[in-house]
């Protein structure tokens, strides 16, 4: 494990005081009952602050707030932690707040690979119904088949994807999964939560790549086509 991929140091303080987005979040984390962490497991709010690597005061310089979708079930808040000097220098992180335990409990996603692990997050949620958005229920077969002419009928042409390796544009990711005459394409994708605000949703999924691995997608539709997606996973190996 490299300097550049390791998180700041454990017990570290930030480099800067508290802003607003910290202490929101801060708030959030100590009002849950559990919290599951790619690498602390499922911990309460101490263990959590003990042990998670991405704990908002282990010297992070700062945590920018980039995105919320809220429902009554869920809560999905969507963050960068940044870190000048090391590499790279801005982590995604993503926490689902599940609101239909009878107790509070958070999950945490990102690129545990960034952070320079190894292994794969196993997965961790089991399905739970859900009424399906027609544009959703598209993209979830295109991308499943493999099938080209269904990812280029689900996918914007100017949609980006922020992927565990980086942005892509459409036409990238749509040769990546597409299959050819040489190779099966698709992903083998379960949609297990899914939380909508609008034309936006965040799914918690299972991969089953080889090895096996949870994840969170947020996916954002206009006009019944995708524009835009991240993914908090890895890392990914097939």
């Amino acid at each position: 494990m490299t300097d550049q991929l390791m998180s700041p140091a454990k017990g570290a303080a930030m480099t800067e005081p508290h802003n607003a987005t910290t202490a929101e979040l801060l708030t959030r984390i100590s009002a849950q009952t559990r919290i599951d962490d790619p690498t602390a497991g499922w911990s309460d709010p101490e263990t959590f602050q003990a042990e998670s690597l991405v704990w908002p005061e282990r010297g992070w310089e700062r945590i920018e707030r980039t995105g919320t979708i809220e429902s009554p079930e869920r809560d999905v808040w969507e963050y960068v932690y940044h870190r000048p000097g090391s590499a790279p220098a801005e982590v995604p992180v993503a926490f689902v707040w599940d609101k239909t335990a009878p107790e509070p409990q958070g999950r945490v996603y990102y690129n545990k690979a960034h952070l320079g692990l190894t292994e794969p997050r196993r997965p961790l949620v089991a399905p739970t119904p859900f009424q399906w958005p027609e544009e959703l229920r598209r993209y979830y077969e295109a991308i499943t088949s493999g099938e080209r002419a269904l990812l280029e009928a689900a996918i914007d042409e100017r949609a980006v994807f922020q992927s565990p390796v980086g942005p892509v544009p459409a036409g990238v990711f749509i040769d990546a999964f597409a299959s050819t005459p040489e190779r099966k394409g698709g992903v083998p994708l379960q949609f297990n939560t899914v939380t909508a605000a609008g034309h936006d949703y965040a799914v918690e999924f299972t991969s089953w790549r080889r090895p096996p691995h949870g994840g969170l997608g947020v996916y954002g539709f206009r006009q019944g086509k995708l524009v835009s997606a991240r993914a908090y996973e890895g890392p990914v190996y097939r």
